[in-house]
């Protein structure tokens, strides 16, 4: 399973807000496998989204199916416990987040599968994710 960083410079930080009309700039063409998932819309994933997706692909597929993810967690986000008074410094870290902007390819899979289970279970990813994406293919 994928865990958040082991080191990190500055333990806490501002959250990135992503607005509607911002575009990634980086992995915007499939460059290893065959087949990948392009977020469509701006969004935010955490680590246990990406868990999830980690544990389909192995029940599914188990060692059949290649899988490369472009996602790392880079954004910490902290909270406060409940009843507690104003002050006293930012909270401690709770959870990991990704930032994603649209045209983003978050993953990609390739291997020797059949494609109606391939896109079944790239379907099936689709709706664990929070960002809406959808199925793209290399040409060669």
């Amino acid at each position: 399973m994928k865990e958040y960083p082991k080191k990190f410079k500055y333990g806490r930080v501002f959250r990135v807000k992503t607005k509607n009309n911002h575009y990634s700039k980086k992995y915007l063409n499939i460059s290893f496998y065959q087949y990948g998932l392009k977020a469509i819309e701006n969004g935010k994933i955490r680590l246990h989204h990406i868990n999830a997706i980690t544990r389909l692909v192995k029940k599914t597929f188990k060692k059949e199916l290649k899988v490369r993810y472009n996602l790392s967690l880079v954004t910490p986000v902290t909270e406060k416990p409940r009843e507690v008074r104003m002050g006293k410094g930012k909270g401690a870290r709770v959870y990991w987040e990704f930032a994603v902007k649209k045209g983003f390819i978050l993953l990609e899979v390739g291997g020797i599968v059949s494609k109606v289970k391939l896109f079944r279970c790239l379907n099936l990813i689709n709706e664990k994710l929070p960002v809406s994406t959808k199925i793209i293919k290399l040409l060669y």
